[in-house]
């Protein structure tokens, strides 16, 4: 029986050992943390988790040490002590509970832990049973959701909790509470709908909700009314965002006041309305313009000023109606403007009209520019100020011009003179200073009255302008009394011919009051540098010179200096001679004849022109063709040469002078550029009879380089004829042998200055060699003139020089003398060729 008793006992002892281990590993496993501690307070087991939540790293280590060295709490322990003393039975202290729950901190500080100790009924001594939880989390979420309800508490915006279902609120903060007048308890029992005045504004709020709803980012906004509790209602801005929680469809409603924006909005729409009309009703002309130019804003009065609609302008920039000459100081102004150096600009400026006229305008113009200080536009006002310039200008107009004949008056004539002087002066050229007086003019009006001698005046005052060219100026000093300045002279006789031609415009019978009458004038003429270096003195000079003229007897002209009055005299009389030279038959043509340097032979003749006044001496090209080319005669004369050349050609032919074989004869500049020379050369060789190979034409390499293209087209037509053609005086201008090629040239004739030193200068010989040359490349005869010494000849002949002309050979002689010469001509001027 003991045996079995001790057999009993001992398998007991093992099931107990085998539970306590699985007990064991039971709370070593558990989540929680557990320990057990005895009566004296002291730990007897603790698991992997109680460890960790108090940093312990050895669990064993703790194995009968007092309870505080792991949870230091002076209530736990208390509690503790009280449950260690009470016997069960009612006896003595006890604790106010079998168990209790405490909250706590860890010892590091960071987490919170929720204790609950429980005392176990074993016997004989108690142990209790203490389990710890980590409640870190709970506790933070518990103090975020009050710092939320705080800071949704303390938010200026009403903010709801709407269940979408029952369209009810289910939360609100104190701003719905105190914007709406309800008790928490009373707006819980409400919803959305209850909150909607109007019919129709519900259904309005619950469509936009279910927009919030299946919209991809669960946000909406929605402007609204509220009505509060006492009736009186709200405009509101709601903000919406939808969630679902717990299975149900959620909104959050952030619902700002609107009642101060609104009012503000308005306020702004009256003062912006308030400002369209101020702007649109300005008496200027106001604009807003980008920093490009751009319109961005216009008014009706700036409309009004430069003619396009509002809508025309606003697809516009600036400086579409803006003067040219005018933009480039408004660009660099605005630079100015938006890099900070100015605040604003006021100009006066000109607008372009729609209709094409340009208007006058005062502008002004400021910055605006953001909060950042970047510039936004131009605030622009135009006041239109062509009434006031037109003014303006007429006021200097009269000013500055005589009230009669509207003429420069004394003041403008001597700025302008000044002016003027300055430019003479750099360009080292002579200013010609002409007072012209009327002679006896103080007759008409003692006897016709001042009524007639102003229309005379005025009448004088058209010739006068009529006379002289674009860039001189006519004045009226005062009476009877004009001034011509004539600046750029290059040559005194060019003032002379003016002078001259002025008196016979004058003279032109004029009628007043049914009277007839031929005005005439004095004129004294001073000239810069040589009679004075300022405008007073070289009006006091002319003045001087006038007098002059009116004591030879009125009705001439005179220079302060005498000797340019006598070649100014001499001068006249040349160009007088020259005008009845062609009716009197006083023109002659001699003719130079032109070897074949090879052969010795004559083969042409250049033709030239004389003049032999009766009863003096001959009259040389020189001293009368300049005459004759400015007083526009050298297209008459060079016609007749023309066909008095041509006229000879056909006689000698007909004699049966067969040499000279072709005629030369030069053409005037004048004559190629003003005149049809096709025409008029094709109608003179039908009149005389000749042909056109026997006739050559000589121009001057100035002449048809003045304008290329336009000489190549009649060169050609000449050349299409028959005619020969000859550049002459060449190397004395400008040549460009892309066109020389171009032009239909049968030769190339030597200026006489290169030859004049052909064998002295090697410069001269060189330019003589590389004419023969090019000529000879471009498959042109050359010809040289002024040959005068055998030494010359022999040069020529030695760079195979085609032709030549000059005294060596013959002057220039009459046509029966050339006969002679023609027939005469021996060999023995031509013997060195022999051994060509």
């Amino acid at each position: 029986m003991e045996h079995v008793d001790a057999g009993a006992a001992e398998l007991m002892a093992v099931r107990d050992a085998h539970l306590q281990r699985q007990a064991e590993q039971a709370i070593a496993s558990m989540s929680s943390g557990l320990m057990l501690v005895d009566a004296t307070l002291r730990i007897l087991r603790i698991n992997r988790a109680m460890c960790d939540l108090f940093s312990i790293s050895d669990s064993r280590a703790t194995m009968g040490l007092p309870l505080r060295s792991v949870i230091d709490s002076d209530i736990l322990e208390k509690w503790l002590v009280l449950a260690t003393h009470s016997d069960g039975d009612g006896n003595g202290a006890s604790p106010p509970h079998d168990a209790m729950a405490l909250t706590l901190r860890t010892p590091d500080g960071h987490r919170h832990v929720e204790l609950k100790i429980a005392i176990t009924p074993a016997k004989p001594d108690k142990v209790f049973l203490v389990m710890a939880q980590d409640i870190t989390e709970r506790i933070r979420s518990q103090e975020e959701l009050k710092r939320f309800r705080m800071a949704l508490d303390s938010s200026i915006d009403a903010v709801y909790l709407i269940d979408h279902e029952l369209m009810r609120f289910i939360d609100a903060n104190k701003t719905a509470l105190s914007t709406l007048g309800y008790s928490y308890e009373e707006l819980m029992q409400l919803g959305p709908q209850d909150l909607k005045p109007d019919p129709g504004e519900f259904d309005k709020i619950q469509r936009r909700f279910n927009e919030v709803i299946q919209s991809e980012h669960k946000t909406g906004t929605i402007e609204t009314l509220h009505q509060r509790k006492d009736g009186k209602r709200l405009p509101v801005e709601v903000y919406m965002r939808a969630f679902m929680s717990e299975g149900r469809q959620l909104l959050v409603a952030v619902v700002r006041d609107i009642t101060a924006r609104i009012k503000a909005e308005a306020v702004l729409r009256d003062s912006e309305q308030r400002f369209r009309v101020a702007f649109n009703q300005a008496a200027v002309g106001l604009a807003h313009v980008s920093p490009d130019g751009r319109w961005l804003m216009v008014n009706k009065k700036l409309c009004e000023i430069v003619g396009y609609t509002q809508s025309e302008l606003l697809g516009m920039r600036f400086q579409d109606v803006t003067h040219p000459d005018d933009v480039g100081t408004d660009w660099a102004l605005a630079r100015r403007m938006i890099a900070g150096e100015i605040d604003e600009k006021s100009r006066e400026k000109r607008y372009r009209h729609k209709n094409g006229y340009y208007i006058w305008v005062n502008l002004t113009s400021s910055m605006v520019r953001s909060d950042s200080g970047n510039p936004k536009y131009y605030s622009t006002v135009v006041e239109d100020i062509s009434r006031r310039k037109q003014i303006e200008e007429e006021l200097l107009h009269l000013a500055n011009h005589d009230a009669l004949t509207s003429l420069p008056n004394r003041s403008l004539l001597l700025d302008r003179l000044s002016q003027a002087l300055v430019f003479a002066e750099r360009s080292e050229e002579q200013v010609a200073v002409m007072l012209i007086d009327l002679d006896r003019f103080k007759n008409i009006n003692d006897s016709l009255g001042h009524d007639a001698g102003d229309k005379i005046i005025m009448e004088i005052a058209r010739r006068l302008s009529a006379s002289v060219r674009a860039g001189d100026t006519i004045a009226r000093l005062g009476g009877d009394e004009f001034v011509i300045i004539r600046p750029d002279v290059v040559k005194d006789d060019a003032v002379a011919i003016l002078a001259q031609q002025i008196l016979e415009d004058l003279s032109r019978p004029l009628m007043v009051q049914g009277h007839e009458f031929y005005p005439t004038g004095s004129i004294g003429i001073s000239m810069y540098p040589k009679d004075g270096s300022d405008g007073q003195t070289l009006l006091k000079n002319a003045d001087t010179a006038m007098y002059r003229a009116k004591d030879a007897g009125r009705n001439n002209f005179q220079f302060y200096a005498h000797e340019m009055n006598s070649r100014a005299l001499d001068r006249l009389k040349l160009e007088s001679g020259l005008r009845r030279a062609l009716e009197r038959n006083e023109f002659v043509v001699h003719y130079q004849p032109q070897m074949d340097i090879a052969s010795g032979r004559i083969i042409g003749a250049e033709a030239l022109l004389r003049w032999e006044p009766p009863g003096q001496a001959m009259v040389f090209p020189s001293d009368f063709i300049p005459i004759a080319e400015e007083a526009g005669l050298i297209v008459q004369i060079g016609e007749w040469v023309l066909r008095t050349a041509c006229t000879q050609k056909k006689a000698w032919h007909d004699a049966g002078i067969t040499a000279p074989l072709k005629v030369a004869v030069n053409l005037s500049a004048r004559q190629f550029k003003h005149q049809d020379i096709v025409k008029v050369v094709s109608h003179v060789l039908e009149q005389t009879g000749c042909r056109p190979d026997w006739l050559e034409l000589e121009i001057t390499e100035s002449v048809v380089m003045e304008n290329p293209e336009a000489a190549a087209a009649t060169l050609h037509k000449l050349s299409d004829m028959g005619v020969h053609l000859s550049i002459d005086d060449f190397g004395t201008g400008y040549s460009s042998l892309s066109y020389l090629k171009r032009f239909p040239i049968n030769s190339l004739k030597i200026d006489r200055s290169f030859v004049r030193d052909i064998t002295t200068d090697a410069d001269d010989a060189a330019i003589a060699k590389a004419v023969i040359a090019l000529a000879h490349s471009l498959k042109m005869r050359v010809i040289a003139e002024g040959v005068e010494t055998a030494e010359q000849l022999a040069f020529l002949r030695e760079q195979q020089c085609d032709e030549m002309q000059g005294y060596l050979l013959s002057r220039p002689v009459p046509a029966a003398t050339l006969e002679e010469l023609v027939a005469s001509t021996s060999s023995n001027l031509n013997e060195p060729s022999s051994s060509h």
